[in-house]
């Protein structure tokens, strides 16, 4: 009997360890992990067009890189400013300008027009942006990219916060993932603000629900030239909250190489807990978000997921109207104290002041201008210049330039219009300053001025001074220049400016007997030129300069001719 009672027991404690798991008892971990454990505790829902891997193929990523020592710091006062600026209005407005392009499947017109969309909320913020474009998978697209340079120089640490724009074609992606996509945005607009040691880049893929594509060339790409990426955030799915509890928790996903990463973030968490308010739910490892595009690559990098995930996954129903904007601005709030800390949040810099610009305003097409600008900075930091040409180009991002050092851009244009002109400038923490004063330049088809009548002696004697008179008129107006050459190996260089219509004196003498052709073209102000216009001249006569030793004979000459000369002059007087 105590033998049956034994093996009854027995049999019993088996099925409790074997069975009861299988069936799926829940066991909240809470903030808890047990790294016994190879599968995780959840689970994140998986691309929406993606195989899923089979399950030999769902391996912890192996510890590639050395994990930094990275322990979060006490509370800053710098960090609690940017965490109060979260709020729900901009979460929302956000949310409704990405949902309003309605589904956006990679490859789609509303995917095209929703990564212009970000790109230009970047670029407001004064932040360097770029288009990653990609192929893979059959799908072409770009991934969009904002980057904020840090300021210790000595530093190659890279820290990226992202999220996927795309969605599948049956719903808007309220939740999957505009939601993630606006904390992206949200974290550049803050951060824009403010300064920071280690370089941070804000990045929207595409091409996630066709398996991860674009995030895979991405840091596949990064990995290939060497960025020191040291903590990637990925934002998926963080505004679904209907209960208190799904309010209250936030699942996040690491794998073994990342797993003090998800240390960093729960102590941000402790240490923000008056401004966050979460309980953090370790996840475990899961493929299924771009995070996992990193982790191949031997990058550490997190996965922040909703503690319920929505009914509304992948379809229709997944809109406005199902997200909790106050849930996701707690979630914000966790991935942008993390961010800040990791890149070490520095004191706000004070912009560059307005530039001055300075240039021509009136020109024609084809033609080379230069324009000049100028700025200081109060903290005395470098500066960098962006020229904007009114014709829809510009000159990119040029410097650095010390404070107060004047710089300069060189444009053409190629059409007739009047051009709007202006220069910003931004300072090494990518502040920028406001926009300079406007210059207005008009460029015009230009018209060169008629050819140059000539006017003055015909003939002359070598060594005396002729006066001639130049003039032309030009059918724009401009004022103009001559250009004269005597045709005795002499020229005027360029002389003027003069009105249209005015005359130009110029002298000029002959020092030897012959025959000349004077050459005369003029130019107006903006460099059109006419062409030659001449006179034909000659100097029949030689002066010879007569020796300073006289011979008696000469001498005697010179006399008789005196003499003569005053006898001639006595008779027309006196009429002898």
């Amino acid at each position: 009997m105590n033998k049956k009672k034994i093996v009854c027991l027995v049999i019993c404690t088996l099925m409790i360890v074997t069975v009861f798991p299988v069936v799926g008892f829940p066991i909240q971990t809470g903030e808890m992990k047990n790294t016994n454990f190879a599968q995780p505790q959840y689970r994140a829902p998986t691309p929406g067009y993606a195989p899923i891997p089979p399950l030999d193929a769902l391996m912890d990523a192996p510890i590639v890189r050395e994990h930094p020592e990275k322990t979060a710091v006490s509370m800053s006062d710098i960090v609690i400013n940017m965490l109060e600026q979260v709020d729900q209005s901009t979460f929302l407005s956000y949310e409704e300008n990405l949902t309003d392009f309605g589904p956006r499947r990679t490859g789609t017109s509303a995917c095209v027009a929703a990564a212009a969309y970000i790109f230009d909320q970047f670029e407001n913020m004064g932040l360097w942006v770029r288009y990653r474009p990609w192929n893979n998978g059959g799908y072409s697209s770009n991934n969009v990219e904002a980057t904020m340079n840090g300021t210790d120089e000595s530093s190659d640490e890279i820290y990226i916060i992202c999220a996927h724009y795309d969605t599948v074609s049956a719903g808007p992606g309220a939740d999957d993932d505009t939601s993630g996509t606006v904390a992206v945005i949200m974290a550049a607009l803050i951060m824009s603000q403010y300064q920071f040691n280690h370089t941070i880049k804000f990045v929207a893929f595409s091409g996630e629900e066709q398996g991860l594509y674009g995030s895979a060339v991405y840091a596949a790409d990064a990995a290939s030239q060497g960025w020191n990426i040291v903590g990637v955030l990925n934002c998926d799915m963080i505004s679904y909250a209907i209960t208190t509890n799904d309010g209250n928790n936030l699942i996040v996903f690491e794998n073994t190489a990342s797993e003090w990463l998800y240390t960093y973030t729960l102590n941000i968490n402790t240490e923000y807990t008056d401004y966050i308010h979460l309980t953090l739910v370790h996840g475990g490892s899961t493929w299924g978000s771009d995070h996992n595009s990193f982790w191949d690559e031997g990058y550490d990098a997190l996965f922040y997921f909703e503690y319920t995930e929505t009914p509304y996954y992948h379809t229709s129903g997944d809109t406005m109207a199902h997200i909790n904007a106050t849930y996701a601005v707690k979630n914000i709030r966790l991935i942008l104290a993390t961010l800040a800390e990791l890149s070490e949040a520095g004191l706000l810099s004070n912009p560059p002041a307005k530039p001055v610009l300075t240039g021509p305003t009136n020109g024609v097409i084809n033609e080379v201008y230069t324009y000049s600008a100028v700025t200081t900075e109060p903290d005395g930091e470098n500066v960098y210049y962006y020229f904007e040409w009114g014709d829809g180009t510009n000159s990119g991002w040029l410097g650095p330039f010390s404070s107060g050092q004047q710089t300069s851009a060189q444009k053409s244009w190629s059409a007739a219009a009047t051009y709007t002109v202006r220069v910003k400038a931004k300072d090494i923490n990518q502040v920028s300053s406001e926009w300079s004063d406007s210059l207005l330049v008009t460029i015009l088809v230009d018209r060169p001025p008629n050819t140059p009548t000539i006017n003055g002696p015909a003939e002359g004697k070598p060594g005396t001074s002729y006066l001639y008179k130049f003039t032309t008129t030009d059918p724009d107006g401009d004022m103009v220049y001559y250009y004269i050459n005597w045709g005795d190996n002499q020229t005027s260089g360029w002389v003027g400016p003069y009105n249209s219509g005015a005359t130009a004196l110029v002298t000029h003498q002959w020092s030897q007997k012959g025959n000349y052709t004077i050459q005369a073209k003029a130019k107006d102000i903006v460099g059109a030129e006419s062409d030659w216009g001449t006179l034909d001249i000659t100097m029949p006569v030689s002066v010879e300069l007569q020796s300073t030793t006289q011979s008696p004979l000469q001498i005697e000459r010179f006399f008789s001719q005196i003499g003569l000369f005053f006898e001639n002059l006595a008779l027309r007087l006196f009429g002898a």
